[in-house]
């Protein structure tokens, strides 16, 4: 049978083996899969620049996948991201939307969207977006398609509009009213401004994300909420928040 064809975004590399390499990568219609790229690292013809880690690539994929493994046959690179990959911040926010991209894309009714959103990011990180202002709004919209929503226009225990003091529950996914009983679970504080922000971020399509811009306190505000409840959720921190906390701007 001839391989199959794919669109792809690869996410990490690793070596495997004497001479082959192990990819992660995220597709449209799959999700995440990891693959074997066989004698990778010695042929130059077959994986000509497609398996470096953020690229969008087609992949061809041998119907001799091995268990939860499947056998690259050969790439073509599509788009490297030149740009971004000369701005450490740009970077380390594509770093952190890669791996939470990854951490979502299981429910097949969402892999095509969390790869176009990804795809989306990338272009804009690409051509000049600011990372810190971009990267609230992309990691709200992949955990929403993910299933982890955050329900940021209504109070989750009175359903209104919340007044401040606003508080969001972790456990609950959304905004309390600093009047209301409180949630069980751990809760972090919110300023109005930076609940306003993620809202309109929230309710945004992708492509419009780019648009939008965080001021350094509602930035941090934002970003600090996102990183506690994507660590409350999977139950780990994404291993590039670290990156992303050396090459950020001191502001953030």
């Amino acid at each position: 049978m001839p391989p199959q064809e794919t669109p792809a975004i690869i996410i990490s590399v690793k070596d495997y083996g004497e001479a082959d390499r192990l990819v992660t990568f995220i597709t449209p219609s799959r999700g995440r899969l990891t693959g074997v790229a066989k004698h990778a690292r010695k042929s130059k013809k077959r994986f000509a620049n497609c398996l470096e880690p953020l690229s969008r690539v087609t992949l061809f994929l041998s119907d001799r996948a091995r268990g939860d493994l499947e056998f690259l046959e050969k790439g073509e690179v599509l788009r490297s991201f030149l740009a971004l990959r000369r701005d450490l911040a740009r970077l380390g926010a594509a770093a952190l939307l890669g791996e939470l991209a990854a951490e979502m894309a299981s429910p097949p009714e969402s892999t095509a969207a969390i790869f176009t959103a990804l795809e989306a990011a990338f272009t804009l990180l690409d051509e000049g977006a600011p990372p810190d202002s971009l990267l609230p709004g992309f990691l709200l919209h992949l955990l929403k398609l993910g299933g982890y929503g955050l329900n940021l226009h209504h109070c989750q225990v009175c359903g209104q509009e919340p007044q401040p003091p606003i508080l969001v529950s972790l456990s609950k996914g959304g905004i309390l009213c600093g009047a209301c009983p409180r949630a069980p679970g751990p809760q972090v504080s919110l300023n109005p401004g930076a609940w306003k922000l993620l809202r309109l971020a929230h309710d945004l399509p992708p492509e419009k994300l780019g648009r939008l811009r965080f001021p350094p306190g509602q930035r941090g505000q934002s970003l600090g909420l996102l990183r506690l409840f994507i660590r409350h959720h999977l139950g780990r921190e994404l291993k590039s928040w670290s990156f992303w906390d050396k090459v950020a701007f001191p502001a953030k």
